[in-house]
């Protein structure tokens, strides 16, 4: 099946960390001196305002959000990044120190514009990112981000693959599918089949799980009942993508970002 639009007009003069990416990557522009500008204007902000304990503001949402766009553009770990990470994975780690976490930054939905997690438990969300910046950045053998994993891996054996609810959900298996080791435990599998089952014929899920999140994690596994969910969830998706080549009035640069990502995992394009 083909798409309706050309879905890469949202991006071409994008400055956020997902439209440099897209121009980098699937726009090819990275030599032109329009991108090379942009890019070096976004990741001096990106960097900008960064405390000496390493984190953004004290604030985990805005140390993620920083983290995260340095992962779309810069990549790899540098100074400021090791700082962040640092001092994230400080604070996670004192979550599992305690009986009783409570928080004093209250995480709202724009909080969370242009990132993979979604609203649910915060700490589940924190943790998940943890997780997630750590692995991407290189950290997936560090011996306490491994002691988290083991955790959660244990407790979605034991939940049948569920960890809290879809949102919460979300976040954990974001974190397990880019770990080399953790991306085909048995949990992964249950949650994957527990998708499955609430699946609709359409290609949908309920309303709780979060559709292109979802699209796109599922696309970075191997996995054979995520590629017969894929399957649905792409038909749907040729059957409503939007004229101007996007998807979702909500966010369409990113949740168009997340299914063109995920597009392009499964060699749809």
């Amino acid at each position: 099946m083909k798409l309706r639009s050309d879905p890469f007009q949202i991006f071409r003069h994008s400055k956020t960390p997902a439209g440099l990416y897209a121009r980098k990557k699937w726009l090819k522009k990275r030599y032109h001196s329009s991108y090379k500008n942009d890019f070096e204007e976004t990741v001096r902000f990106l960097l900008s305002g960064q405390s000496t304990d390493g984190s953004w503001e004290t604030s985990f949402m805005k140390t993620i959000k920083r983290l995260f766009g340095l992962h779309l553009t810069v990549r790899d770990e540098n100074e400021p990044v090791r700082k962040g990470l640092d001092w994230l994975a400080d604070k996670t780690s004192n979550f599992f120190k305690r009986k009783r976490i409570r928080l004093a930054e209250k995480i709202r939905e724009n909080d969370l514009t242009g990132l993979p997690f979604t609203k649910g438990s915060s700490v589940l969300l924190i943790t998940g990112a943890t997780l997630f910046l750590s692995s991407v950045f290189g950290r997936k053998d560090d011996p306490g981000i491994l002691k988290i994993y083991d955790w959660f891996q244990a407790e979605g054996s034991r939940g049948s693959g569920r960890w809290c609810g879809w949102s919460s959900y979300n976040n954990i298996l974001r974190a397990f599918i880019v770990h080399p080791h953790y991306s085909t435990s048995g949990a992964v599998a249950l949650a994957v089949n527990n998708l499955r089952r609430v699946q609709k014929n359409s290609g949908k899920w309920p309303g709780a799980v979060p559709f292109y999140q979802t699209v796109n994690a599922l696309a970075h596994l191997d996995s054979a009942e995520g590629d017969a969910q894929l399957e649905l969830a792409f038909k749907y998706l040729y059957e409503t993508q939007r004229r101007d080549g996007t998807w979702s009035r909500s966010q369409p640069e990113w949740n168009s970002f997340l299914i063109i990502h995920a597009l392009k995992n499964k060699g749809e394009m």
